[in-house]
């Protein structure tokens, strides 16, 4: 067997060595993530505490660290509990976590109205979707499949729907409408 010429030898060893050189400079993935909020109330996250403009860096808030050791479970300072009430089996916070008041204060009127309007938005387009994965029409060859996760969702949100359009229907009821100039 013939062993490669010295040119080959030389870019393979090159190639190599550039491959193990910036290997070394990568560092590892950071998974803090920070929340903070400017002057026009829009909401920004960052994983860089540098990229925080100065003025909102006291109003900046840590909302996710480091990710626990595997299969050990997360607490997290976003959302509420979906378990039942009673015993919990949830583990306790860890030293740079506390739990105390909701770190968000509760919505106004006009953003649940318009969460609300996000959700009946998704929930329909993901009801016409299933209506047409279903229909004879757009699917002539019944080729496209309704899982039933996607059926039992689908059923969900047609008895939904209605609900939250009353709710939406009252909620805009109590917003002060704004009067143009």
């Amino acid at each position: 067997m013939k062993r490669p010429a010295g040119p080959a030898i030389l870019s393979l060893r090159l190639l190599l060595g550039i491959l193990a050189f910036t290997a070394l400079l990568i560092r590892p993935a950071a998974a803090d993530i920070y929340r903070w909020e400017d002057e026009g109330g829009v909401v920004h996250f960052t994983d860089d505490p540098s990229s925080i403009p100065a003025k909102f860096k006291g109003k900046s808030r840590e909302i996710l660290r480091t990710p626990p050791a595997a299969g050990q479970p997360s607490v997290s300072p976003m959302g509420g509990s979906s378990s039942a009430p009673g015993p919990s089996n949830s583990p306790s916070p860890s030293e740079r976590e506390t739990i105390g008041p909701p770190l968000f204060p509760e919505d106004d009127d006009a953003t649940r109205a318009e969460k609300l309007r996000a959700k009946i938005d998704a929930k329909e387009r993901f009801i016409r979707a299933v209506d047409e994965r279903q229909s004879l029409a757009t699917n002539p060859y019944r080729n496209r499949l309704v899982t039933s996760s996607d059926l039992e969702l689908y059923r969900k949100y047609k008895e939904e729907l209605p609900r939250d359009h009353e709710s939406l229907k009252e909620l805009d009821s109590r917003l002060i409408p704004v009067k143009e100039p």
